[in-house]
C-alpha cells in the first residue's frame, strides 16, 4: 500500500494533480501512522503533567508558606520537591 501511494503521488506531482497529490500523501501518512501503531512504535497514551498543573502549583505555594518559621524544614522540602536530595 505504502508503494502504491508514494507512486500515485510521483504520478499525481509529475501531471500537476495538486488534489491528488495531497491525497496520495494523506494516504502514505495513514499507512506510516498505522505501520507504527502495529510493531508497537507510536506511544499514543496520555501524558499527564500534575508539576504544571494549578491545583499543584497552589498546593506547593501553600505547603512552602506553611513552613516559612521552620527554615531548616522549608529547604528540606523544598530539595525533595525539586528531586536535589532527601533533605
Amino acid at each position: 500500500l505504502q508503494r502504491r501511494a508514494h507512486n500515485i503521488l510521483d504520478r499525481a506531482e509529475e501531471a500537476g494533480e495538486l488534489r491528488v497529490a495531497l491525497s496520495a500523501i494523506r494516504e502514505a501518512r495513514g499507512n506510516l501512522e498505522l505501520l507504527a501503531k502495529l510493531l508497537g512504535e507510536l506511544d499514543e497514551s496520555p501524558r499527564v503533567n500534575v508539576l504544571v498543573s494549578p491545583e499543584w502549583l497552589e498546593l506547593r505555594t501553600v505547603i512552602v508558606g506553611a513552613l516559612e518559621p521552620y527554615p531548616d524544614a522549608r529547604g528540606s522540602v523544598l530539595r525533595a520537591l525539586e528531586g536535589g536530595g532527601n533533605g
